[in-house]
């Protein structure tokens, strides 16, 4: 009960429509009463009209509905008939109500959880990310959520009808001849324990199938998003091989999740025909010695069998509840997370800035054993532009990643023009600092809203002039609709170049006073990195700017070189100061100039 209540709990925002279902489940029960209360009159009015005098029928309900209305004997006949074709109606008519309305809570409740859990994934620290797998966060979004949608709005409904049901006819049976209804369900709680274990193995086995269907999905993320990677290492056997493993896997969980929930149906089965054998025993000694009716004991039988019905479709229901149950407890497990990246309770929105950036003794590790930087100090000062040069792993990225907050740090202090940025909100500390990154980020839209991404009702004019500055409005025009053509999935539809110069366009129209540029020019051929860096000329502009270069040519022009070296700033200077000094950024440059020069034929 408990499993089901915590669904059920679930469906309380939609009262009205919950509300309303019940009346109508009742009005299902209410017509599945009269039905098996016709059966009586059917038989002993309409067959056994002389059986029926001698062998004390009772009257009932619709033998009151009759005298009410005061029908003749000889009404009968066409009263009955028409009385069924109304019960039958009405039992459809409702049935068909409370199932649409308990269909329609099942569709919002799925609804509110994909939004509630997409907005609560969404807002996640990015350490986060970095221990949850993309499938298994697609999993919980649309498989795992599926199911607790089929749990309320198929089984939550039949659950409820069923109930209304049960009781309804519960009542009829024990009206009819209470010592017959108990001898009938003496064998019921024998059936108690069984479903408890079911209800168990089915919610063990539905989280474990669950958590197969996510590795099915964190498979297809991988091989779909690396794609290349797998043809160019010619690895498409292999990676069939592996999904196949996995899909076996789920399979076989599935297949022990059937043959666990197919037992319960037989098995109640099972008991309604122990059951009936009894009951048909008793009831034809009862009709012999005239204590009941034969139509008084074919309704009985008919309701026996009835009850058994809505207990069989319970335990339906149960199964697929089971599994909702054990789906809810991995969206709760999401749910439940907290943000690392929590704002201050007295945050408040950080004031336009004019750059000037200071680190404090600031220390941090993505995790407790590897320490990334250990006491770093520097500043730098408004529209200052300075590079992050060193080895890989040296903590260049982690001091952008800091700055804007995607990390805090595990000790020392960040300012922005003197304000510590733990202070004021986070939309209002990342809306002042823009990023252009290697790692392009593109959506597969349009040209226009890939460029005016998160800027509302941005005018067309003023997206051009972005995009002329970033170099990128030629190319954008030779496009099959100009800036309404789609880019593909992370923009696979443009060229290297192309998709850079759309990410500093992008930066332009936001106009930041912060900027950071994270190897914008890896990887490109020379007309293209001659493009981009007039287009980063344009944006470096007028702000603080923080340039992470590999290739040392890029930074030859900055006012500040950090070079970073074992979790500290071993060095700061300009280019040619940083030369003269028999340094880490010497032998840096010497080594990369010198790989350049022996690879010139």
């Amino acid at each position: 009960m408990k499993e089901i209540f915590q669904l059920f709990k679930l469906t309380l925002g939609e009262k009205k429509r919950l509300s309303l279902a019940f009346v109508f489940s009742s009005f299902v029960a209410f017509f599945t009463y009269l039905f098996v209360n016709l059966v009586q009159p059917i038989i002993d009015k309409m067959f056994l009209k002389h059986a029926a005098l001698t062998s004390g029928g009772k009257e009932g309900l619709i033998g009151f509905v009759f005298k009410k209305v005061r029908a003749a004997e000889e009404q009968f006949i066409w009263l009955i008939p028409l009385l069924l074709v109304i019960v039958i109606f009405g039992k459809g008519l409702f049935t068909f109500l409370s199932s649409f309305l308990m269909k329609s809570i099942g569709y919002k409740v799925g609804k509110k959880l994909r939004d509630d859990l997409f907005g609560h994934i969404i807002y996640q620290s990015s350490d986060y990310f970095d221990y949850k797998s993309t499938g298994d966060l697609m999993s919980r979004l649309t498989n795992d959520v599926d199911r607790i949608q089929v749990a309320v709005a198929g089984s939550m409904g039949d659950l409820i009808r069923e109930m209304f049901i049960l009781l309804a006819l519960l009542v009829y049976i024990f009206i009819t001849d209470w010592r017959l209804a108990l001898i009938s369900f003496v064998i019921v709680p024998v059936a108690v324990i069984p479903l408890a274990l079911f209800s168990r193995q089915l919610k063990k086995k539905g989280l474990l199938s669950q958590e197969k269907m996510a590795q099915i999905y964190n498979l297809l993320h991988e091989t779909i998003t690396g794609n290349k990677i797998v043809k160019a290492f010619t690895m498409e056997k292999f990676e069939i091989k592996k999904f196949s493993q996995a899909t076996l896997s789920y399979f076989k969980t599935s297949l022990k999740l059937a043959l666990t929930g197919s037992l319960t149906s037989p098995f109640m089965e099972f008991l309604g025909g122990v059951v009936a054998a009894f009951v048909l025993v008793l009831g034809a000694t009862k009709i012999v010695q005239g204590h009941i009716s034969p139509g008084d004991f074919v309704s009985f039988v008919v309701a026996i069998f009835y009850s058994y019905t809505p207990i069989k479709r319970l335990s339906r229901a149960n199964n697929s509840i089971q599994q909702g149950v054990a789906c809810y407890e991995r969206i709760q497990e999401i749910l439940n997370s907290k943000s690392q990246i929590v704002e201050h309770p007295k945050a408040y929105p950080l004031p336009p800035v004019k750059g000037s950036v200071k680190f404090e003794n600031v220390s941090f590790g993505y995790n407790e054993m590897m320490p990334v930087l250990q006491e770093v100090s520097f500043e730098v000062m408004p529209t200052e532009t300075v590079a992050l040069v060193g080895l890989s792993g040296a903590g260049k990225t982690t001091i952008i990643n800091l700055l804007s907050r995607f990390y805090d740090s595990t000790s020392g202090k960040i300012t922005i023009d003197g304000i510590d940025i733990r202070e004021v909100s986070l939309s209002s500390l990342r809306s002042q600092i823009g990023l252009v990154s290697q790692e392009l980020i593109l959506f597969n839209d349009t040209v226009r809203n890939n460029i005016a991404y998160g800027l509302e009702e941005i005018s067309l004019d003023k997206i051009k002039e972005a995009a002329k500055a970033a170099k990128a409005h030629d190319f954008i025009m030779k496009l099959p609709k100009e800036y309404e053509t789609i880019i593909g999935e992370k923009g696979t539809l443009l060229s290297s170049g192309q998709r850079q110069r759309l990410a500093i366009a992008r930066a332009l129209l936001k106009n930041p006073p912060i900027l950071i540029l994270d190897e914008a020019t890896s990887a490109l051929d020379s007309e293209s990195e001659r493009l981009i860096q007039i287009a980063m000329a344009n944006l470096m502009k007028n702000r603080t700017t923080f340039v992470i270069a590999h290739r040392l040519s890029t930074v030859r022009r900055v006012d500040k070189i950090f070079v970073l070296d074992k979790g500290g700033i071993t060095e700061i200077g300009t280019h040619e100061e940083l030369c003269k000094k028999d340094g880490v950024y010497k032998k840096l440059h010497e080594l990369q100039f010198l790989g350049e020069e022996e690879a010139v034929p």
